[in-house]
């Protein structure tokens, strides 16, 4: 379904609003539902914002961006937006990138006082680097080459 903004709020979001009698919070004496709703209240919905050739030239399609640029009338907040939404989807990415596949010879055939060659092969199924670091306090010098 492509729904608009507005019908959501409507059709959709407005049927969810409860009587105060159904509320199940605890409220400080003195308080209640009434104080923390708002049925008047309506939003700001994209398609009433008037975004300028500037605002689309700095946020490109961008929805964050320019939502907030045009709604601000501050292109930079818009522009933070939207760095702020690419720095969470590279964090999302990161922490659902699953670990390197590590192949190689099982065996490490090693002579006292002789070089080891030990060779590996690494690979990132979601095609991101990986750096191979050797463990802190290790005993023998230990160099990559790549």
């Amino acid at each position: 379904v492509n729904s608009t903004e507005k019908f959501l709020f409507q059709d959709f979001g407005q049927t969810w609003q409860i009587k105060p009698e159904e509320s199940l919070f605890i409220y400080e004496p003195g308080l209640g539902p009434d104080n923390y709703s708002h049925p008047g209240h309506i939003p700001v919905f994209t398609s009433d914002l008037k975004i300028s050739a500037e605002v689309r030239s700095a946020c490109g399609d961008n929805t964050a961006c320019l939502f907030d640029a045009a709604a601000t009338n501050d292109t930079a907040i818009g522009l933070n937006s939207m760095m702020t939404g690419l720095m969470l989807e590279q964090e999302r990415n990161l922490v659902g990138n699953a670990p390197p596949n590590i192949t190689g010879d099982p065996r490490i055939i090693a002579f006292l006082g002789k070089p080891v060659l030990y060779t590996m092969v690494v690979n990132d199924a979601d095609e991101f680097n990986v750096t191979l670091s050797p463990m802190t306090g290790a005993q023998l010098p230990v160099t990559y080459t790549f």
